[in-house]
């Protein structure tokens, strides 16, 4: 885990921060709220769902050195579905009560979903955006990878996916105000009301209908694709510890990625600065800064240029960041929440 100032213009101090979660710092000032911790969706999907609570408090105990009080600040529940596939049809098809307190059962509404789009295809619908109990319907797949979130994949094989079929994401959002009001403040206890409280978003808060002749669309029939979103159960989930390893190794991907461009962007820069060099010496003049490359050093396979850039690497090293390669190295597998490979 890696730490660093955060500004006190942000109410946080400080962050620590790692693959698997989040945590912020402050002095308690305002609210006596001293910590706040959010958990990566990477971390969750590799454990059964009651174990990081219990492993994060431990945690929490031995940092601050005391038994905090929690409270549940926000949380997110969702259920991606295989097959279903958003059309602006879907978007008439909704109804809610539209408001967390309770209403007579006539007062049933329709609701109008902010409707993202792509030409005409729709990415997502959005209701009750910014309200503290929210919902979205949207492509998973295509988010996927745009965020470059491959190690989905693998959860979502483990529970059938045959790879080709699109995903598509129902997430309903729940903030204080809306958890305070359905009287879920501990997150111990609110890991056993997480079963009813989809139960309340899907069956009293949202439904997706079947239109039919009745002008009265709270009386529309719930939609299969809806009845397989109601009977979903979260708690059961089985967690997916594979999905950790192909993170890293779709990190590592994107990162090879990476260092191949700036290798090869490197290269290029460093033979115009020969050219320069070369033609500025022909004029009498002497330019510094940087080792130039000759064109000739790149070499087809690029091992050359891997072989004459050594030295500049090592010149970074210690002139920048002042430390070896290795140094470096075991830095950043601390920050992957790998210490105990650092240390060997």
């Amino acid at each position: 885990m890696a730490i660093k100032p955060h500004g006190s213009g942000h109410g946080w101090r400080w962050l620590l921060y790692s693959d698997d979660l989040h945590l912020q710092l402050g002095t308690g000032k305002w609210n006596e709220t001293v910590c706040r911790l959010t958990f990566r969706s990477v971390y969750l999907h590799s454990r059964d769902l009651d174990k990081p609570l219990s492993q994060v408090y431990q945690f929490l105990v031995a940092f601050l050195g005391y038994e905090p009080t929690l409270q549940v600040s926000s949380l997110d529940q969702c259920l991606d579905l295989a097959g279903w596939v958003l059309t602006a049809a879907d978007a008439e098809r909704f109804v809610s009560r539209g408001s967390l307190q309770e209403l007579p059962t006539d007062e049933v509404e329709h609701f109008n979903p902010e409707v993202d789009r792509r030409g005409r295809r729709i990415k997502a619908l959005y209701f009750s955006k910014t309200a503290p109990h929210s919902c979205c319907i949207y492509d998973k797949t295509a988010e996927v990878k745009v965020h470059h979130k491959e190690w989905f994949y693998e959860v979502w094989k483990k529970n059938g996916w045959d790879g080709e079929i699109p995903i598509t994401r129902i997430e309903f959002r729940y903030e204080r105000e809306c958890l305070r009001e359905m009287g879920m403040e501990c997150p111990f206890d609110l890991l056993n009301q997480l079963d009813s409280l989809w139960a309340y978003s899907t069956q009293q808060w949202l439904r997706h209908t079947l239109p039919s002749a009745d002008t009265n669309q709270s009386r529309w029939a719930v939609s299969e694709v809806w009845q397989v979103v109601q009977g979903a159960t979260l708690f059961l989930t089985e967690a997916a510890p594979v999905a950790r390893v192909k993170k890293i190794e779709a990190e590592a991907t994107h990162t090879l990625a990476g260092f191949v461009g700036f290798g090869t962007s490197l290269a290029a820069r460093l033979v115009v600065l020969e050219h320069q060099r070369e033609a500025a010496r022909q004029r009498g003049e002497q330019l510094g800064g940087l080792p130039a490359l000759p064109s000739e050093a790149v070499g087809e396979d690029g091992s050359e240029f891997l072989a004459w850039v050594y030295e500049l690497v090592q010149g970074y090293l210690v002139g920048k960041k002042r430390a070896t390669f290795g140094q470096v190295t075991r830095r950043k597998l601390a920050w992957l929440g790998q210490p105990q490979i650092a240390a060997a």
